[in-house]
């Protein structure tokens, strides 16, 4: 079988002639080494992929001109054999080789794409955008406050941020091994560098890696962070540990001897060894609970792993039959297992005349509490897949961070000592949150899908009244920009500014929140009834001028039943409000006319009998009386499916449709009366009639494209586009359209005047 190390002198003949040679021969080397090493790991894995990630790498740094500026190869190699000792999949391994080369512009995401699948390029990519967000955390200087004071309620937040930006757990992972990686390589920088790092690890990173049950990164990334906050106490307690160390290896021998000896009496074959009390956590608990190095119990301990749940009780009675149990040192994490999933016995004894912590778990209870989340990984020889239903934690993760807020909220303090059961924490498989930053640098947590409204209202009430524009990233933005998780925004306001009636619209997409929507509400409840009134008839007045409708057709008396209120100008005063909506309302003037009937609960039966009238035609209009008669839509008024009709038989085109109350209409059949004949709609369009409407703007480039992107949104076709330009730079446009009835053309018109520059937006028909 040829070795790695065989393969791999062939594999970069392509580099420049300007490689150095030295340079390209030891990272060869190093890779070979590595890789062979990794395949023990890993349980003989072939790792084909990762090597050629690896080569691929290495060729672009030796080729690049940047090579002499960072070390993109070594970094993946140093992240990649972190996450290799959690035994991760081989994608993860090929995303942490492959990241600092994407961050450094050497590699694009498109070429992980074609080289390397779909996967792997997801997990760069979602580790991208957590860098970024680790960028504005560190720069944050609001949020450096919050890491100095230890804020827990702005901590929380960050958590949360930084888990909401992907959906898949290795994302974390990579980025908690390259924080671990910047962390072992910060000896050499400046003393200032090193604590804001340490600071940001020690808040952040290692209480994700605890969440996620990693042990193993958990301690080191404490420890190492503890070191550059705390050098001195840090160099102290690392003394005292060395200065007992042979005493307490020797104690530990003796001890581990004695039980070992002690379950196999009893048939238990164990597992025991000395357990190493890591730096930072003895100083925690030196602080937390005022105690001197002499005085802390679990110094000294030991690990016992049994095969199964009973024997590790089965140990725990012998234990305490051997040593005097020391009382409420007792921790059954295996009936109530911790928050992050960690299960095992704690409890401490007086042995020897000496106080010892023992531990007792199984070895699947050991490798889940080592490697946490990392445990679910199938990574055996021969396994054809990878198991992935350990994103479960993740949505667990953030089940958790809930519930901390929960607590902090409520007034208490957790730590991470608490027994949390983690089988009865609720997965949030809909967790549809974002975090942005305000203009100071807190973080907002909002519903996915809020506009940069929806944050002034979740600001304040009155920032949310009294905003009148908004910047997002320094950039202004209109009030229906939809925010992304790590942006920061700012909210421009005025004195005299009020609120909009028409932030209420669903349709213009103001706001998206129930908050803001409610706090909306009732500023416009608040104002003068006669006022309201006023505004509320304007506003049925415009729209109905919109559609072409007279407003003398339209009798508000009709609808009060439908919503609830006493009088016509209830529904007036509830347009201001918003308690009642504009296209709610529209919506029940189509049905009392036989309108928007394509929505199955305004359907209603046709006024005519379709046995015993004409076949229906092609617009969905039934005939009285008649039959084979063509049928044609008037210009003069284009009547909307579901507008009250009636037919005109005409000398040579058969019978012409038109709304009853057309000026045209009435006066033809107020001359030759017996042309006259019912017409009524089908109860749903078999498809849309043409409309025309004119459009009125300020001419700019791109107007008539940003226009028809609109319609074509709203899935609704367009038959016939006219645009004439005046010399005074307004552009009259008239577009024939299909819709499916007066709702869906008030929404478009609607829509249509919220675009840059539109000065009308209406529905044209003959006189108007």
């Amino acid at each position: 079988m040829v070795t790695v190390r065989e393969q791999l002198p062939g594999r970069l003949t392509e580099l420049s002639e300007e490689t150095t040679v030295e340079h390209a021969a030891e990272a060869q080397l190093g890779l070979a080494t590595w890789l062979d090493r990794a395949r023990i790991i890993l349980d003989g894995a072939e790792l084909k992929k990762l090597e050629e990630v690896a080569l691929s790498v290495l060729k672009k740094e030796l080729t690049s001109d940047h090579h002499h500026k960072t070390n993109t190869f070594a970094t993946g190699l140093g992240m990649a054999d972190i996450l290799a000792h959690l035994h991760v999949d081989e994608d993860t391994l090929s995303a942490a080789m492959l990241y600092r080369s994407v961050r450094e512009g050497m590699t694009s995401l498109e070429e992980i794409r074609k080289s390397f699948g779909e996967s792997v390029y997801n997990l760069v990519k979602g580790t991208l955008a957590m860098g970024k967000l680790s960028e504005l955390i560190e720069k944050n200087k609001r949020l450096e406050d919050h890491f100095n004071n230890n804020q827990r309620e702005h901590l929380t937040g960050i958590y949360k941020m930084l888990i909401s930006v992907t959906e898949d757990v290795r994302v974390v992972l990579i980025k908690l091994a390259e924080r671990t990686l910047a962390l072992r390589e910060l000896a050499n920088s400046p003393k200032e560098r090193q604590e804001r790092v340490a600071r940001e690890i020690l808040t952040i990173y290692s209480p994700l890696a605890h969440r996620l049950g990693i042990a193993q990164l958990k301690w080191e990334l404490e420890d190492l962070a503890f070191r550059y906050l705390a050098p001195e106490r840090y160099k102290e307690i690392a003394s005292l540990l060395n200065e007992k160390r042979l005493e307490r290896e020797q104690y530990i021998q003796f001890v581990v001897d004695k039980l070992k000896s002690e379950l196999l009496k009893h048939g238990i074959e164990a597992e025991i060894s000395g357990r190493v009390k890591h730096i930072y956590s003895i100083y925690r608990k030196m602080k937390s609970k005022n105690l001197s190095f002499d005085q802390l119990y679990d110094i000294r301990a030991v690990r016992v792993l049994v095969q199964n749940v009973s024997e590790c009780y089965h140990a725990l009675g012998i234990v305490h039959q051997i040593w005097r149990h020391i009382p409420h040192q007792f921790d059954d994490y295996i009936t109530n297992p911790k928050a992050n999933g960690y299960r095992s016995l704690h409890t401490a004894v007086i042995a020897e005349n000496k106080s010892l912590e023992i531990q007792i778990r199984t070895t699947e209870m050991h490798e889940e509490a080592e490697l946490g989340v990392c445990s679910h990984f199938n990574y055996k020889e021969g396994a054809k897949t990878t198991d992935y239903s350990f994103n479960h934690r993740l949505h667990s993760l953030r089940s958790v961070l809930e519930h901390y807020q929960e607590r902090n909220e409520a007034g208490a303090h957790p730590n991470e000592d608490e027994t949390e059961n983690f089988n009865q924490l609720q997965d949030f498989e809909d967790f549809e949150k974002i975090y942005v930053f305000s203009r100071d640098g807190d973080i907002k947590e909002l519903p996915r899908n809020s506009t940069v409204l929806d944050f002034a209202y979740h600001v304040h009430t009155e920032v949310g009244n009294k905003c009148y524009a908004a910047r997002v990233n320094q950039r202004y933005v209109p009030l229906t920009y939809t925010l992304k998780t790590g942006e920061q925004v700012e909210i421009l306001t005025k004195k005299d500014r009020e609120p909009n009636r028409d932030w209420l619209v669903n349709s213009l997409g103001y706001i998206k929140t129930a908050r803001a929507r409610d706090k909306l509400r009732h500023w416009f409840r608040q104002q003068d009834r006669s006022k309201n009134l006023e505004v509320g008839r304007e506003i049925l007045t415009k729209e109905l001028s919109r559609l072409a409708i007279h407003p003398k057709s339209i009798d508000l008396s009709d609808y009060c039943a439908h919503f609830n209120v006493k009088t016509g100008e209830d529904i007036l005063v509830s347009l201001v409000s918003g308690d009642i909506s504009l296209h709610a309302l529209i919506n029940q003037v189509n049905r009392h006319m036989h309108l928007d009937q394509d929505e199955p609960e305004l359907v209603l039966k046709p006024a005519l009998n379709p046995r015993a009238s004409h076949t229906l035609s092609a617009h969905g209009i039934l005939i009285d009386g008649l039959d084979n008669v063509e049928l044609h839509i008037a210009q003069c008024c284009q009547p909307v499916h579901g507008e009250s009709i009636a037919g005109y038989i005409t000398l040579n085109r058969g019978v012409s449709i038109h709304k009853v109350a057309c000026p045209d209409y009435v006066r033809m059949i107020s001359q030759e009366p017996e042309r006259a004949v019912e017409a009524d709609w089908e109860m749903q369009p078999t498809r849309g009639q043409s409309v025309q409407i004119v459009v009125e703007a300020y001419d700019r480039r791109g107007l008539l494209k940003d226009l028809t992107q609109v319609i074509f949104s709203d899935q609704i076709n367009i038959r016939q586009v006219n645009t004439i330009s005046e010399a005074d730079g307004i552009a009259n446009m008239k577009l024939l359209i299909e819709v499916k009835g007066l709702a869906q053309l008030s929404r478009l018109l609607a829509r249509l005047e919220q675009q840059p520059g539109i000065i009308s937006a209406r529905r044209l028909v003959q006189g108007n």
